[in-house]
């Protein structure tokens, strides 16, 4: 990852200025040194850095190892642990926090530059893979829908489709919970915004024109087109992904949805109110 942003939390301003040179001598970004676990954890929050390196004995009333713990509480970051101790209870401490390497002072240059070049080779290919099975569940939910379109556009009696709402509400919950929980954060200050630009981009990435706003995101242009106004159906569907998901951010609250087939857009507006305010 030529440019990746790496922050150096390490408390001997000579070594922090040795790596930091190296660092950038081979195309990446220093956002920042630390000497100590607060200050760390102050810049990753302002820097969003791709890879962390770090002493494990710092200044501060914490060390390196409990540093990097409340950084990944915050965003999944990997960390490489830069040491002059190899003792096993150290280790067996580091170890706990799955580290992206443990290099062992004095080391040699190569032996850094090596770690930090696979560091971030496995964060690029984790992260390809967690976009492939995102498009993956997409792709499950989008097949299962365009699947029952004949369906559908029969016109199904009340009870059947009844039954199949069910059914794609549990074939939603099941694909896009998991997705839901890795990407929104509910300890966020403002994580009604958070989850509107969310269910946006996943209305987007099955095929809908989508604008979000402030508490509310626009359908600007039906993934199904002329068949929704025949067809109240595919408005059910929607509503129920924007009614389903609203309710695993565990806000008290609820959506309204106002539709306007046939008319130009947006054709459909969901506007999320939180109770008490």
């Amino acid at each position: 990852m030529p440019g990746a942003k790496i922050l150096i939390v390490e408390d001997e301003s000579i070594t922090a200025m040795e790596i930091q040179v190296n660092l950038e001598k081979w195309g990446y970004e220093v956002v920042g040194t630390a000497s100590s676990g607060e200050e760390a954890i102050e810049i990753a929050s302002k820097t969003l850095p791709d890879l962390i390196l770090t002493d494990i004995t710092l200044k501060g009333s914490m060390d390196g190892i409990e540093t990097v713990e409340r950084i990944s509480k915050q965003r999944d970051v990997p960390a490489i642990y830069m040491t002059a101790h190899s003792d096993a209870n150290t280790f067996k401490r580091a170890k706990v926090t799955k580290p992206a390497g443990y290099v062992i002072k004095p080391f040699e240059e190569t032996e850094l530059k090596f770690n930090v070049e696979l560091a971030l080779y496995n964060k690029e290919s984790q992260e390809k893979e967690e976009n492939n099975a995102d498009r993956e569940r997409l792709k499950a939910v989008t097949d299962f829908v365009l699947s029952s379109t004949p369906a559908l556009t029969s016109r199904m009696r009340i009870q059947d489709t009844a039954g199949f709402l069910k059914e794609f509400a549990r074939f939603f919950q099941s694909n896009m919970k998991p997705r839901f929980d890795e990407e929104v954060d509910p300890e966020s200050e403002d994580i009604l915004q958070d989850y509107v630009e969310w269910i946006a981009n996943v209305f987007s990435n099955m095929g809908y024109k989508v604008e979000s706003h402030p508490g509310e995101f626009w359908i600007q242009e039906c993934f199904w087109g002329t068949r929704a106004i025949d067809n109240k159906v595919f408005c059910l569907m929607c509503k129920a992904m924007a009614e389903l998901s609203f309710m695993w951010t565990g806000i008290d609250g609820q959506v309204k949805h106002d539709y306007r087939l046939g008319l130009k857009p947006p054709i459909c507006k969901f506007r999320y109110k939180v109770h008490g305010e």
